[in-house]
C-alpha cells in the first residue's frame, strides 16, 4: 500500500514537469518568434495611403440663356376702312407694292361732292357778308347784340359745313398710314364701297418682332431693352432688343408673351417664319464634369470632393446650374480645383490620399 502511494507520487510529479516544460517552451518559441517579426525588414512599417484618380479642371465662363421657339410678326398691321360711301374709281397700289406714309392706295368717285363745296363755299361768304354789317350796324347803334351773336352762329355754321365738305372730299383717297407694304387689298376697280368696309390691309415688316412666351420661371429674369438674337429655320441669325414682356400670363397656357424688335430694313424676313430666340440672362464661372463625381455629405448636402495641395480630402457643396446629356455644370466651386472622379466614396473628408492623374475633361471657354 505504501509503495503504490510513492510510486503514485512519482509520476504525478513526471507529469508536471513534462507539462510545465511544455508550457514554457511555447512562451519562449512566441517570444522569439515576435522578436524575428519585429525585425524583418519586410514587415510594413505604417497603413498604406488610399489612392484616388483625380483631374485637373479650371472653370470656364458660362452664360446662361432662355431659349425660346417662337415665331416672325409684323410690327405693325392696319386695315384701311372706308370713311365715306362711294364707287372705287381707281387702284393706285396693288399688293406687295411698298408704300410710303401719306402715299395714296385707291379713290373712289367725287359724284355730287365737288358741287357741294362750290355751294358750301358760296354759302360761306354770303354769311361772311352779313355777319360784317350785324357787326358796322351794332357798333352804332342800329342793331342789338343778339342780331350779332345770331349773324356769327350763322358764319360758324357755314364754315363748319364748308369744313365738312373738305373732310368728305379727302376721305375719297385711301392713304397708307405709315411706311410698309400692301398685304391685301380688298376692293377691286368699280366695287361700291360703305363706311367701315375693309379697302387694304398694311404691314409693317421693319422693324420685324420675334414673338415667343416663356415659362413663369424664365419670365422674371427678362426685361425691356435686354438683346437677344434670334435663329430662323434657314440658320439665318440677326440681333434684337427685347421690347416687350407681358404682364399677365395668357390663362389658356399660363405663359407670358416677349417680343423681340429685330431691324429688317430689307424686308428679307417674312411675318410667320419659325424663330428660335436666345436671350442671354447671366454669366458665371462654371465647372462641367460627369454626374457620377457628385456625392452627398452627412448632411445630405450635394457636392464633389476635391484633394487639397496637402493631399487632402475636402468636400465642396456646389449648385447644379444646368444638366446636359453628357454632364452637368457647377457653379460654387474654386476657379481651379483637383477633383476626385474615381474613389469619392471611398474616402472621408479631411483624410490623406495618394491622388493618381486621370484624364480631365477639356470643355471650350465659349460653351454655353
Amino acid at each position: 500500500m505504501r509503495k503504490s502511494i510513492i510510486t503514485a507520487l512519482i509520476l504525478a510529479v513526471i507529469g508536471i514537469g513534462w507539462i510545465a516544460s511544455g508550457q514554457f517552451g511555447t512562451e519562449e518559441r512566441m517570444q522569439t518568434a515576435s522578436g524575428d517579426s519585429a525585425s524583418s525588414p519586410t514587415a510594413p512599417a505604417s497603413k498604406a495611403l488610399m489612392r484616388v484618380r483625380v483631374a485637373d479642371l479650371e472653370a470656364v465662363m458660362r452664360v446662361e440663356r432662355v431659349d425660346v421657339t417662337g415665331r416672325t410678326e409684323a410690327s405693325r398691321t392696319v386695315q384701311i376702312r372706308a370713311e365715306t360711301h362711294g364707287q372705287v374709281r381707281e387702284l393706285l397700289r396693288q399688293r406687295g407694292d411698298n408704300v410710303e406714309k401719306g402715299a395714296p392706295i385707291a379713290r373712289l368717285r367725287l359724284d355730287d361732292r365737288t358741287a357741294k363745296l362750290e355751294e358750301a363755299k358760296a354759302s360761306l361768304r354770303q354769311r361772311e357778308i352779313e355777319f360784317k354789317a350785324a357787326e358796322s350796324l351794332q357798333q352804332k347803334g342800329f342793331r342789338s347784340e343778339t342780331d350779332e351773336a345770331a349773324a356769327l352762329a350763322r358764319l360758324d355754321g357755314a364754315r363748319a359745313i364748308v369744313e365738312q365738305m373738305q373732310i368728305d372730299i379727302a376721305r375719297t383717297t385711301f392713304r397708307a398710314p405709315f411706311d410698309g407694304m400692301i398685304d391685301s387689298g380688298h376692293i377691286e376697280l368699280g366695287d361700291y364701297v360703305q363706311v367701315g368696309d375693309v379697302a387694304a390691309t398694311v404691314v409693317d415688316l421693319d422693324p420685324i418682332l420675334v414673338v415667343g412666351n416663356v415659362s413663369e420661371r424664365q419670365v422674371n429674369s427678362l426685361h425691356v431693352g435686354m438683346p437677344g438674337t434670334i435663329r430662323l429655320i434657314d440658320g439665318t441669325e440677326r440681333d434684337g432688343i427685347i421690347r416687350f414682356v407681358a404682364p399677365v400670363a395668357e390663362p389658356s397656357t399660363r405663359t407670358y408673351r416677349v417680343e423681340l424688335e429685330v431691324p429688317n430694313a430689307d424686308v428679307s424676313i417674312r411675318d410667320g417664319l419659325t424663330a428660335v430666340i436666345e436671350i442671354p440672362v447671366s454669366e458665371t464661372d462654371a465647372h462641367f464634369v460627369s454626374p457620377s463625381t457628385l456625392t452627398l455629405n452627412d448632411d445630405g448636402v450635394v457636392g464633389v470632393k476635391v484633394v487639397t495641395p496637402d493631399n487632402l480630402v475636402a468636400f465642396q457643396p456646389v449648385e447644379i446650374i444646368a444638366d446636359e446629356p453628357d454632364g452637368v455644370w457647377l457653379g460654387g466651386l474654386p476657379r481651379n480645383i483637383r477633383l476626385i472622379t474615381v474613389g469619392q466614396e471611398f474616402v472621408l473628408d479631411g483624410e490623406r490620399v495618394e491622388p493618381v492623374a486621370g484624364n480631365a475633361r477639356i470643355v471650350e471657354a465659349d460653351r454655353t
